[in-house]
C-alpha cells in the first residue's frame, strides 16, 4: 500500500504560466459550445473508443500489454494509457495539463487538487443522473458504505470525481508491544489506561527488558505520541466536533496536559530521544526500525496489516512483522496487539483514517461536450470495479485461472510469485484498478480483515471530521503547521516551557487559525444541512 499521507502540491512558474493560459482557452471555448453533459440526452454510441486513462504506477506498461488487450476487448474501447510514474504524479500532470494534454479519465489526490482542478477548467462535471444510470453499481456501493460520500465530490455545488473510499481505513492506527518485553517486566496482558500505559513504558525503560544487562532501551518514540493526546480527547492534526462545531485538535487545552505529561515522560528517559527523527531509518516507510532492532517497545507505525502474522499461503504486507521474525523470531511470534489507553476522562483515541481520504477518479473537461463518451467511460469503471468480484479482482491481478486462482474462502492466490511491478507490467493492479470498493476488497481481504477486528482495532480511533479543503489553508497551513511542529518538539524535550502553549494557540488562532474555523465551520454546517 502506498503511504496514506496526501500528496503536495508542486508546480514550475514556467508550467503555471502555460497552465493559465491552457484553462483560460478552454474556459472560452465551453461558454460558446456550452455544457452538453446531460443524463438523459448521453448514450454510448456504437462505435470504439479510444480512452486516456491515468492512474499513477511504479513501472510503465506497455499498449499491447496482456491486460490491455483483455479489456479493450471486454469493454470495445482502445485504452491508451498514459504511463505516469506514482513518486512524480502530480507534477508529471502538472506539465501535461500545461501542454494543453487532459486524459479522458484521471486519478486525482486531495480535496484541494480537486478544487484547483476545477478552477483550472481541467475536469468535467459528472450529472449525478448520468452517474446513477450508467455507473448504478459504484454509486450504489459508495453510497451504501459511506451515505452522502459524492457531497464530498462537489465544487461549488457540482460532482467532479467519483470518491476512492479506502477500505483499510475501517481500522485505526496499530498498537504493537514488544510481549516478551512486556513479559520480562511482569505483565501478561497490554496496559490499558493512561496509568497503566506510564507504568509499563518507565519499567520498558528502567528496568531491561530485553535482559543484555544494559540500559538500552526506552519506552515509545514518535509513532505513539499521539496515543496520549487521544488519551486526553483529541489528537493535534485532527478536527473533531466539540459543541456542534468543528475545533481544531492542536489548540484544545486538553492537549496542554498531554504535552506536561510527555515532557515528564522525556525528562525521564521514557522517550526515544531519537524520536524527532522517527522510528524508521530508509527503505519501506511503515517499518520502525527501532522496535523491530530492540530500542523502544512500543510502536504505532503504519498499518495494521504491517504488524500481522502471514495468515494463509501466500499472504503478503507483514512488513514488521516480516523484517522482525529475521531479526529475533521469537519476539515475533510474541508480539501483543493493544488498545488506545483511556485517559483520566475516560477518553480515549488512535489516529484512524477516513473512508474517504480526498482521492477521485476525475474525467477532463472534454467529456463534458461528449456525453456520449463520458457515459462510455462511466460504464467501463462500473464494469471493472464494482459489477462483480471476478471483475475486480481481474483488474487487480490479472487472468483467472493463469495469474490468480480463488482459494476455498474466494481469497485470490497469485501465481509465480508476481510482484506489483509484475502486475503493472501486464496493465494489472494500479494501472487499471480504478476504485478499491470496501465490499469486494473485504471479501478478498477477509481473513486479514478478520485479525484486525479480533485484535480490537475497530476500536478507540479518532477520525478527522472536516474532509475538504480549506481556502485559508493554502495561505497558513504551511506556517501554522511549522509553528505547532516547532512548539510541540520544544516543550516535550524541555526546550520550551509549557507555558509556551498558551502563546503557541493565540499565535495559531491570529495567524489564520481563526480564518480556517471561521471555513472549517461554515463548511460544516452546510454539510449538516
Amino acid at each position: 500500500m502506498n503511504k496514506p499521507f496526501n500528496q503536495r502540491f508542486a508546480v514550475t512558474m514556467s508550467a503555471s504560466l502555460l497552465l493559465a493560459l491552457v484553462a483560460v482557452g478552454c474556459g472560452a471555448k465551453d461558454k460558446e459550445q456550452g455544457n452538453a453533459a446531460d443524463g438523459d440526452a448521453a448514450k454510448p454510441a456504437d462505435k470504439i473508443y479510444t480512452v486516456s486513462w491515468v492512474s499513477g504506477q511504479s513501472t510503465p506498461v506497455d499498449a499491447n500489454a496482456k491486460m490491455i488487450k483483455y479489456w479493450n476487448e471486454k469493454l470495445g474501447v482502445k485504452l491508451d494509457i498514459w504511463n505516469v510514474e506514482s513518486k512524480n504524479f502530480t507534477e508529471m500532470m502538472n506539465l501535461k495539463f500545461a501542454s494543453g494534454e487532459i486524459p479522458d479519465r484521471m486519478v486525482v489526490n486531495g480535496f484541494a487538487t480537486l478544487q484547483q482542478y476545477v478552477n483550472q477548467d481541467l475536469l468535467a462535471e459528472i450529472p449525478l443522473d448520468m452517474l446513477k444510470k450508467y455507473a448504478p453499481n459504484v454509486y450504489a456501493k459508495t453510497e451504501k458504505e459511506m451515505p452522502n460520500a459524492f457531497e464530498y465530490a462537489k465544487v461549488n455545488g457540482k460532482i467532479y470525481g467519483i470518491p476512492k473510499l479506502i477500505m483499510y481505513d475501517r481500522f485505526r492506527a496499530p498498537i504493537v508491544w514488544r510481549g516478551d518485553w512486556l513479559k520480562n517486566i511482569g505483565l501478561s496482558k497490554p496496559p490499558e489506561t493512561l496509568d497503566e500505559f506510564e507504568k509499563a513504558v518507565y519499567k520498558i525503560a528502567n528496568e531491561d527488558p530485553d535482559k543484555n544487562g544494559k540500559k538500552d532501551t526506552y519506552g515509545l518514540s514518535a509513532s505513539s505520541l499521539p496515543l496520549i493526546y487521544g488519551a486526553f480527547g483529541y489528537l493535534p492534526d485532527r478536527w473533531s466536533e466539540k459543541d456542534g462545531k468543528l475545533v481544531y485538535g492542536a489548540v484544545q487545552p486538553e492537549i496542554k496536559q498531554a504535552l506536561q505529561l510527555l515532557n515528564k515522560w522525556y525528562k525521564d528517559g521514557v522517550i526515544d530521544p531519537e524520536f524527532i527523527t522517527g522510528e524508521n531509518t530508509g527503505g519501506y516507510w511503515a517499518l520502525s526500525h527501532a522496535f523491530i532492532n530492540g530500542r523502544i517497545g512500543l510502536s504505532s507505525l503504519g498499518s495494521f496489516y504491517h504488524w500481522k502474522p502471514l495468515l494463509f499461503e501466500g499472504d503478503t504486507a507483514s512488513h514488521d512483522y516480516v523484517e522482525m521474525k529475521k531479526v529475533n523470531p521469537a519476539a515475533a511470534d510474541a508480539l501483543m496487539q493493544g488498545l488506545p489507553p483511556v485517559g483520566p476522562t475516560g477518553k480515549m483515541g488512535a489516529p484512524q483514517g477516513s473512508l474517504l481520504n480526498g482521492n477521485f477518479i476525475s474525467f477532463g473537461k472534454q467529456l463534458q461536450k461528449d456525453p456520449d463518451k463520458l457515459a462510455k467511460v462511466l460504464q467501463m469503471i462500473d464494469t471493472i470495479s464494482a459489477s462483480s468480484y471476478e471483475n475486480y479482482v481481474t483488474a487487480m491481478f490479472g487472468v483467472q485461472g493463469e495469474d490468480w486462482t480463488f482459494d476455498a474462502d474466494k481469497v485470490p492466490l497469485l501465481k509465480n510469485n508476481a510482484s506489483t511491478q509484475d502486475l503493472e507490467k501486464m496493465g494489472a493492479n494500479n494501472v487499471m484498478e480504478s476504485l478499491e470498493l470496501p465490499e469486494f476488497s473485504s471479501i478478498s481481504m477477509a481473513k486479514r480483515n478478520k485479525w484486525a477486528s479480533d485484535n480490537g482495532y475497530e476500536k478507540g480511533g479518532i477520525r478527522n471530521q472536516l474532509l475538504t479543503a480549506l481556502p485559508a489553508q493554502a495561505k497558513y497551513q504551511a506556517e501554522l503547521q511549522k509553528l505547532q511542529d516547532q512548539t510541540f518538539i520544544s516543550i516535550i524535550t524541555g526546550d520550551k516551557s509549557i507555558g509556551e502553549f498558551d502563546e503557541f494557540v493565540k499565535k495559531w488562532r491570529s495567524g489564520g487559525g481563526e480564518q480556517m474555523a471561521k471555513e472549517a465551520n461554515d463548511w460544516f454546517s452546510n454539510l449538516k444541512k
